[in-house]
């Protein structure tokens, strides 16, 4: 079976991603891994791949589970994984910020890993079409949100000034650690956030009730939200503002 134009494989074998990314080392030299593949290459491990994008140096014709693209890539923008070049996690996420509202950097700040290097990963490619999104939503991204439920919960308390929050800042309680969805610095507030797609797995859940007990019993108020009750704005907000009212006045009862 053809894979690329001089480029054959077995029938069996494809289908076979190494298979087909073997293909594009035979046949394009300087080729260098994109979207969904260089996602599978890097961070993303479990990434299901159909379409394989190829940056080349030159023009060329997309073919059947190929798509093409002439770009210019700075050297510090590739990475080596075996004996493919691959974009690196912080550009793959980068990239599809263009249309998934940034959940690959969601992924990558879960994970830790530094906002300025997708900063600098985007900068470094001006001038791509999809930029202005990619801007904006890695300008969202400084609160380091770590979900589109986070995401979009972050927007809310920006819209209506509500400040002195931190988002998945540690916080020691006892011998243990924990990272609230937002926290506010100044008053034992703690917000957690439940995403639509919230508790995967049991372990996840059961983590998520002893995160929330540890808090309360430690003095902390948590107000826990879910994707649907964002829908209700100034509901969530008024629970907020009401909480954080609360605790300053237990803090300083004299006031009011």
């Amino acid at each position: 079976m053809r894979l690329l134009p001089g480029v054959y494989a077995h029938p069996r074998a494809a289908e076979d991603l190494a298979t087909r990314l073997g293909a594009v080392l035979a046949r394009i030299p300087g080729a260098v891994i994109a979207g969904d593949a260089a996602a599978r290459l890097t961070a993303w491990p479990k990434e299901q791949v159909g379409e394989i994008e190829v940056i080349t140096p030159g023009r060329r014709v997309s073919r059947p589970g190929y798509r093409m693209v002439r770009r210019r890539l700075p050297p510090t923008q590739v990475l080596l994984r075996g004996a493919f070049s691959t974009l690196p996690p912080e550009l793959v996420a980068a990239d599809a910020a263009a249309h998934d509202s940034g959940e690959r950097i969601d992924d990558l700040l879960r994970a830790r890993y530094p906002l300025e290097r997708i900063q600098a990963a985007l900068s470094g490619c001006p001038g791509r079409p999809g930029n202005q999104v990619r801007r904006r939503v890695v300008r969202r991204s400084r609160s380091l949100p770590w979900s589109q439920a986070e995401r979009r919960f972050h927007d809310m308390l920006d819209r209506h000034g509500v400040t002195g929050w931190v988002a998945n800042a540690t916080i020691r309680v006892g011998d243990a650690s924990y990272a609230p969805d937002v926290g506010f610095g100044a008053t034992p507030v703690a917000c957690e956030v439940d995403g639509y797609e919230h508790h995967s797995s049991r372990e996840a859940f059961t983590k998520d009730r002893q995160r929330q007990n540890a808090l309360v019993l430690a003095g902390w108020t948590v107000l826990r939200f879910t994707w649907d009750m964002l829908a209700d704005e100034p509901a969530v907000i008024d629970a907020v503002r009401a909480a954080v009212r609360a605790r300053i006045r237990i803090r300083s009862p004299r006031a009011g």
